[in-house]
């Protein structure tokens, strides 16, 4: 739309609609293909007839058989009749047009279409393009052209001073004044003035032209525009106000002789967001002020997802504030806008509405909103599809036209236009204010005698929006009255429907009540809560079966608010007093216990439980009494109900009730809460014990508390039900074990002393000592809440600080580590090689079997040893050796960090017994015992688990070797004579074997010859060497080495 006619419609009126707009039967004209049929609309009256015709622009139409053009635009009118193609065209151009000074090929007549309205009933049309010829070259300027028509749609004579408007732009000059001026792309006309916008005017600054026509002197007639600026590509008033941001403005002007004066200019916030485009006033707040509407339907935001805007400046007293008051914004790329029309008061509220078109959102759109005393809400009230309204249209709501009652209901409607070659006639259904009411008797029900003895009235009336109240306007009301609405299972029931549900129609004026009888039905558990009735009732529209005429919408009326139930309640007779009112007086305690009901002790005003796996179940113990107290009856307890929050780390099992008086108590358990029905009613003066029963399964060890919140209710009157909560301290007592599952068998020591500097390898040292421990943990594992380790006191020396027992390794399997490494060089102190441990990897079985093999070794040798002749008798007496920690053996400790176990792990620790201590210090032993310990033990910095120690011994029994360790205190003088008697024997046979010759050989002794100090055969006396040491044979003169050579030396 052109600037002129943003900035001067402040006191145009337009129109919107609301929420009573009717889609159901639309009234859809279609014009030629390609012919913008619908580009612009306009509604209009005929003031003989009291008819309306809808007025379209269709600027791509096709020249009139009598007009010389292809193609020039046209405008249509049609009628309210459901023909699609039932629209006549307005004779605008004229054929005895002068050709060589008017182009109207092309001209868009038809861009831009205005109705005057009562009185004067004019209609307004223009086409921006139509051309003057200029000059002897033909200069072609676009000046544009409107034409004027009577009401009846014809040229008039009589009104010749309304219908041959001075053209405000002229052909004659240069491109610097209004030869281009475009005008009639935006046209609007009232009762005094004609107003043209000219985008084109002064080098596309552009202009608004304002016609001013005196009824009462058809000669008195003024022209008003905005001066030349010297801005070129503004367009006053419209998209493009400033070339250095072009965010858009809205201008208010007023006319000052032949001038527009601004007065106020508003700016739009965002380049390129077309601001001005279309506008529009209207008072939507009922304050006497036009409230003024502005678009932009090119806005946007990315990141929001937001296309288009629509700024709503509220009227302060004459004065619009620079900031909007609110601002709606529409879809993304849906053009949200691109059309706004103030659409007068469409449910006939007070106050007026309007409309807004999003041609490009779906099928594209038109969105209503409802004035209020407050203004606008941010939502609309009603949003109207295309796709809804008819299928062939692509741009729904591309061009906006209301404020006329065609139909004659005396509620406005709503013309909308497209691009799409097709506009709809969307009319407004009448509103109609319902009041129903809803009576019950009695009110108070004796359920001993009552068959259907419940008296149920509904009663209707109804009144137009507008104020009328005919008896000839027959509305039909669906109704739906529902009893015992508040109860999850109803308590009563309809005699007609047999149900708690009674469904009915009513014809008004007819008919305006309905009587319904209503029963109880049997038993009645619930007395206290009120009978509750519910009534709800809406218009039932029967839809005629013709669609081919236009429908009479009178019929079909709406109803003013979205349907809201309305109740009424009656009571149920009690044993409770004169009042009907029962008053309970239920008190409660409770405690944990276990299996056997004993509480659980306590400490600091709080139960403690001291867990272990071994515990399966325990119980909650809960009292309830309804006793009475001072100032407090204890009247019967209806529906009374416990409810119990089942504690996370227990679960549910099952429930014991012990009562005075026997009854039947149900529970049940719904998202983890308990809840049980402890009577219907509980009588006074009686006594309940519910013992909960819980399994303690889900109790892991970071459980630090148990807490449950017990609340009872009931449906009598009692104010002081709060909430009990009971707790209890968990204290988590581990069970675990720790068990030696392989000790080394008997060890023994032999051989001779070796330094401790000589020994490369480990099995340097002595025998091997394999220890296996294992750890088992009853239930969950520790987790991050701590570590359970082994506790070593390792007899690492003997007193005298000699080594005793070597550790060389301790593997560890269940853990994330798979060795334990203590600090302090505990492990293989020496780094000897592990050569045996890691290259051979014997396992356990092969350990048992070498030491079992020793074992019965050993025995073997000591049953042959009771054989033999005992030569040591007279010995010293063998000792048997105890060492640990305490007694003769130096212990080192240190632990073994279990990190991460499950469920259970394994130690094994290799050792190597120092075999020199044992020689040196204890080869007088019968047998040595060798006694460490290793202690379980739990690493936490939590206070509320606990474990007791687990502890093993781990011996080793060591014996010296058969055999090599034979008692050394035989007489010495036995010694003395056996060497002695060895000697001798060795000189006689040294003696008889010289004798015999046995040390000479006499030939090569008597052949022998010495030879510069060496030995050579009788056969080589004849032979020599030369100076290289080779010998040289007298026969063959040739040289060889020497056969042997012998070193020698006479004694003398």
């Amino acid at each position: 739309m052109a600037t002129g006619v943003s900035v001067l419609l402040s006191v145009w009126v337009g129109v919107c609609a609301a929420f009573n707009l009717d889609t159901a039967f639309p009234l859809v004209k279609s014009g030629g293909d390609g012919s913008l049929f619908g580009l612009s609309v306009a509604l209009h009256q005929d003031l003989k007839t009291d008819g309306f015709l809808l007025l379209v622009g269709a600027p791509r139409e096709k020249a009139e058989p009598n007009v010389p053009a292809n193609r020039t635009g046209a405008v249509y009118s049609c009628p309210i009749t459901a023909q699609q193609s039932e629209c006549s065209r307005m004779k605008l151009i004229d054929p005895e047009l002068d050709l060589s000074e008017d182009l109207i090929e092309d001209m868009w007549l038809g861009v831009s279409v205005a109705s005057q309205g009562r009185p004067g009933g004019r209609v307004l049309a223009c086409g921006h393009r139509f051309v003057k010829l200029y000059g002897v070259f033909k200069l072609r300027h676009m000046i544009g052209r409107c034409y004027l028509r009577g009401n009846d749609l014809k040229y008039n004579d009589t009104d010749n001073h309304w219908q041959n408007p001075d053209q405000p732009c002229s052909h004659l000059g240069d491109l610097s004044t209004q030869v281009m001026c475009n005008m009639g792309i935006s046209a609007s006309i009232t009762q005094t003035e004609v107003i043209v916008g000219s985008p084109g005017s002064y080098e596309w600054q552009g202009n608004v032209h304002v016609n001013w026509m005196n009824p009462d002197n058809v000669f008195d007639t003024k022209s008003s525009s905005f001066p030349n600026t010297q801005h070129r590509n503004i367009y006053i008033g419209a998209p493009k106000d400033s070339k250095e941001d072009a965010r858009g403005s809205v201008l208010l002007a007023v006319k000052q002789s032949d001038r527009l004066t601004t007065l106020q200019t508003l700016r739009g916030e965002q380049m390129g967001s077309y601001f001005g485009n279309a506008v529009a006033t209207t008072d939507l707040n009922n304050d006497g002020w036009g409230d003024l509407l502005v678009g932009a339907p090119f806005y946007f935001q990315r990141q929001q997802e937001v296309g288009g805007a629509v700024y709503v400046y509220m009227n302060a007293g004459g004065r619009f504030d620079s900031v909007p008051s609110v601002v709606l914004r529409g879809a993304a790329g849906s053009a949200f806008g691109m059309a706004v029309t103030a659409a007068g008061d469409l449910d006939q509220d007070g106050f007026q509405d309007f409309a807004v078109g999003a041609p490009f959102h779906e099928t594209g759109s038109v969105m209503i909103w409802s004035g209020s005393s407050e203004g606008i809400s941010a939502e609309p009230s009603q949003v109207i599809w295309g796709s809804r309204v008819s299928p062939g249209f692509r741009t729904f709501g591309y061009s906006l036209s209301g404020g006329l009652d065609v139909d004659v209901n005396k509620y406005p409607d709503l013309l909308v236009g497209s691009l799409d070659d097709s506009v709809a006639l969307l009319r407004t259904r009448p509103v109609v204010h319902l009041n129903k009411t809803i009576r019950v008797s009695p009110e108070v029900v004796d359920p001993n005698s009552c068959d259907f003895c419940i008296q149920v009235e509904v009663c209707f009336s109804f009144m137009f929006s507008t104020g009328e109240k005919s008896n000839r306007d027959n509305i039909t009301i669906h109704f739906t009255v529902t009893a015992d609405v508040t109860s999850i299972k109803s308590r009563l029931r309809f005699r007609d429907s047999g149900q708690s549900v009674f469904s009915g129609f009513l014809s008004m004026p007819k008919q305006r009540c309905v009587i319904l009888s209503t029963g109880l039905q049997s038993p009645i558990r619930n007395k206290v809560e009120p009978l509750v009735f519910s009534l709800n009732a809406s218009l039932y529209e029967k839809f005629p079966k013709k669609r081919n005429a236009v429908q009479d919408l009178k019929r079909l009326p709406v109803l003013s608010q979205t349907p809201r139930p309305i109740r009424t309640q009656i009571h149920i007779q009690k044993a409770c007093g004169s009042d009907n009112r029962c008053h309970s007086n239920l008190q409660m305690t409770a405690q944990f216990t276990d299996e056997n009901q004993n509480p659980f002790s306590t400490q600091k005003d709080s139960q403690v439980l001291y867990y272990n796996v071994s515990i399966n179940r325990l119980f909650l113990e809960v009292n309830i009494n309804n006793t009475a107290s001072p100032g407090r009856p204890a009247e019967d307890a209806h529906n009374a109900v416990l409810n119990i929050s089942i504690p996370p780390s227990l679960i549910y099992s099952g429930v014991r009730a012990k009562r005075d008086i026997q009854a039947v108590m149900e529970c049940s358990v719904e998202d983890n809460v308990l809840l049980c029905e402890l009577g219907n009613p509980l009588r006074g003066n009686q006594k309940v014990q519910v013992l909960i029963i819980f399994q303690p399964s889900e109790i892991s060890l970071d459980t630090r508390e148990i807490q449950s919140l017990l609340q009872l209710s009931t449906l009598s009157e009692q104010s002081n039900l709060v909430p009990v909560s009971v707790s209890m301290l968990v204290e988590y007592s581990l069970q675990t074990s720790l068990t030696l599952i392989h000790m080394p068998g008997p060890a023994s020591f032999s051989g001779h002393v070796i330094g401790e500097s000589a020994m490369k390898k480990t099995e340097d040292v002595g025998s091997l000592l394999l220890f296996t421990l294992q750890v088992h943990i009853s239930g969950k594992p520790l987790g991050r809440l701590g570590n359970l380790q082994v506790e070593f006191d390792w007899p690492r020396e003997v007193s005298n600080g000699k080594w005793l027992l070597y550790l060389t390794e301790i593997q560890v399997n269940g853990t994330s580590e798979a060795r334990c490494a203590p600090p302090g060089n505990i492990i293989n102190p020496l780094h000897l090689m592990l050569s045996k441990e890691k290259e051979k990897k014997r396992s356990l079985e092969e350990v048992q079997e070498v030491q079992e093999k020793k074992k019965r070794r050993s025995v073997e040798k000591g049953q042959e040893e009771k054989t033999l002749p005992v030569l040591h008798l007279q010995g010293q007496k063998k000792k048997s050796y105890t060492l640990d920690c305490l007694h003769g053996a130096r212990c080192v400790t240190f632990v073994c960090r279990l990190v991460n176990m499950k469920s259970s792990a394994t130690l094994t620790v290799r050792a190597r017994l120092w075999n020199s201590t044992m020689m040196e210090d204890f080869s007088d032993a019968r047998s040595v015992l060798v006694r460490g310990r290793a202690t379980l033990k739990l690493q936490t910095n939590k206070p509320t688990i606990n474990m007791e120690p687990r502890s093993t011994e781990m011996e080793v029994h060591i014996y010296p070797e058969p055999g090599e360790q034979q008692d050394s205190g035989a007489p010495l003088w036995i010694i003395v004579v056996s060497v002695l008697a060895g000697v001798l024997l060795l000189a006689v046979i040294c003696t008889l074997l010289w004798k015999c010759g046995f040390f000479v050989r006499r030939r090569a002794w008597q052949a022998a010859a010495l030879h510069q100090g060496r030995i050579m055969g009788k056969n080589e006396q004849g032979q020599r060497t030369d100076t290289d040491g080779f010998l040289i044979h007298d026969d063959q003169n040739r040289k060889f080495t020497k056969h042997w050579v012998t070193s020698w030396s006479d004694a003398h």
